[in-house]
């Protein structure tokens, strides 16, 4: 009478890449879209960063347009002061 083979002796199963299981190409799989992940957040601009450069541009768009406002009605001039006499 034979004894069956050891699993890992003689293996039969037929495999995507030769002697891997899927559960390893998942592992490598997951490892890789996480490096990918990482790279890309390095690399790429964040979306907050957006943001608050723009509403730093509104912010100083809004307060230019309220100084011209002031401005053209009178009630804040801009000019160069004398200078003071000692």
């Amino acid at each position: 009478m034979k004894t069956p083979p050891a699993h890992h002796e003689e293996d039969d199963e037929v495999r995507p890449i030769y002697r891997t299981s899927y559960g390893d190409i998942g592992v490598v799989l997951v490892a890789a879209c996480c490096t990918l992940a990482f790279i890309l957040m390095m690399i790429l601009p964040s979306p907050i960063a957006k943001y608050e450069q723009q509403k730093a541009r509104n912010d100083q768009a809004a307060r230019q347009q309220q100084i011209d406002k002031a401005v053209a009605s009178g009630e804040v001039s801009v000019g160069i002061l004398p200078a003071k006499k000692h």
